[in-house]
């Protein structure tokens, strides 16, 4: 994903040597403009992430908000039927005591949270598409084993700029506007 929130699907690639050449590149194209860059390596590069300008990710809040949900329905759905629907006086308790409630209202949170980011990870990642325009380019493939690849949107307006950073190897994807 670019730092915009959207995928590339048409615009220029280009595959680097090593890591040192993708981050030396990203910053290259950084200085010269481009916002809407993205990267495909075959494992997480420590800087790569500043460099491009990727936003900080929002997964803790889906978590948080998950944890929120879970936990305020289980309680709600346990005083439903515990404390209103069917009270029960046992030992002279009040039918609304906390306590009980507790152990299944943190697990019920923690449910929440955990199916959140499940859903948020594959969602954001877009780990459901099977095919994206810039499979097409030859030789991509080597971004899973040992390439390493960005990509620049055509939708940048500093696009000519990150033609000629990314030189002659660069290859157009996704056909033209």
């Amino acid at each position: 994903m670019t730092p915009a929130g959207d995928a590339v699907v048409r615009g220029v690639v280009a595959e680097l040597p090593d890591e040192a050449a993708l981050l030396a590149a990203a910053r290259a194209l950084r200085a010269s403009g481009v916002t809407r860059i993205e990267a495909y390596t075959p494992y997480h590069v420590e800087e790569l992430d500043e460099v491009i300008g990727a936003p900080r990710s929002r997964l803790a809040v889906l978590a948080a908000v998950g944890a929120l949900g879970g936990g305020v329905g289980a309680y709600a759905l346990q005083w439903l039927l515990d404390a209103y629907l069917y009270p029960i006086d046992a030992g002279g308790r009040p039918p609304h005591m906390v306590l009980p409630f507790v152990p299944i209202t943190i697990e019920m949170a923690f449910l929440g949270a955990g199916l959140c980011v499940v859903a948020g990870v594959l969602w954001r990642a877009a780990l459901v598409r099977l095919w994206a325009p810039v499979f097409e380019v030859p030789g991509f493939t080597s971004a899973t084993r040992a390439g390493f690849w960005l990509a620049v949107d055509v939708r940048d307006p500093a696009i000519a700029a990150a033609r000629e950073v990314l030189g002659a190897g660069a290859h157009d994807f996704g056909g033209q506007p």
